[in-house]
């Protein structure tokens, strides 16, 4: 602290408030930067900006309204965007209930799933152009035949076949199964955006450690598949940016233990 810190410390408020020109809090300037928004913590925001750049964690102790909560979320004004991810997750034709996880740089995600959904879609369209002119041309060829035969029988057997044929290869379960394929984007970034700042106090474990939908049907072809059954937890969310957990003794021990081995290994299951 320097001589002119001091001095200013030791006046007293009412003083240094005479002083002052402005005549309401529109005259006051707010500064763009988070960080410089905190006053009174230059030695906590001079270590918040060292542990941004090291990509190291942080432990905040201090009285309520201290800037604690501001603290963590100027940190994300200290990351680099380049290194966001998108977090998708993919059928697996080899064990269909461990579905494969694979990380793309920010926007490269959401491209291959949209390019998954385009081709799906695309498929769909020329198996559905497909039945239709096969149950026209089963009906055209029975009522061909009808008229050939003087029988009308035949063309009625034609349309019930045209129906049961539709009945048969449009059922939910034929439907499901071209887009049973289609990578789930998991978290999501655009290009050049602000690293994610995530505030999980109070999460249960699954909105913070991740979870697996549970399926009512499971089997039969109704099911819904592995990979589309996983949700991202806020750890995942908050991955190259910000989780902050305000009193993190609120969670359970094993959420915490769950917490400290995601910490130090730099990855986390979802069971």
């Amino acid at each position: 602290m320097n001589k002119k810190d001091e001095k200013r410390s030791e006046m007293p408020v009412e003083e240094w408030a005479d002083k002052q020109t402005f005549e309401s809090t529109d005259d006051i300037d707010i500064p763009d930067s988070m960080a410089a928004r905190v006053i009174g913590q230059d030695e906590a925001v001079a270590v918040m900006r060292k542990a941004a750049s090291q990509k190291r964690h942080v432990m905040l102790i201090g009285e309520p309204g201290t800037g604690k909560s501001m603290l963590a979320n100027s940190m994300v004004e200290e990351l680099s965007p380049e290194d966001l991810q998108d977090i998708v997750s993919y059928h697996n034709p080899e064990d269909f209930n461990e579905p494969r996880i694979r990380t793309f740089p920010a926007g490269k995600g959401k491209a291959v799933v949209s390019e998954q959904k385009a081709a799906a879609a695309a498929r769909r369209n020329q198996s559905n152009t497909l039945w239709v002119y096969a149950c026209m041309g089963l009906v055209v060829l029975g009522l061909v035949g009808a008229f050939m035969f003087s029988n009308f029988t035949i063309a009625l057997i034609a349309m019930l076949g045209a129906f049961i044929i539709v009945m048969l290869f449009k059922t939910p379960m034929q439907q499901r199964t071209e887009t049973a394929i289609v990578s789930k984007l998991l978290v999501g970034h655009d290009p050049g955006e602000t690293p994610p700042f995530i505030d999980a106090t109070g999460t249960h474990a699954g909105a913070l450690l991740g979870d697996v939908r549970h399926d009512p049907f499971q089997s039969g072809g109704l099911e819904t598949p592995s990979h589309d059954r996983i949700e991202a937890g806020a750890i995942h969310k908050a991955n190259k940016g910000v989780l902050y957990i305000d009193e993190i003794n609120v969670l359970r021990m094993e959420s915490q233990q769950a917490l400290l081995t995601a910490m130090q290994e730099k990855q986390m299951c979802i069971t």
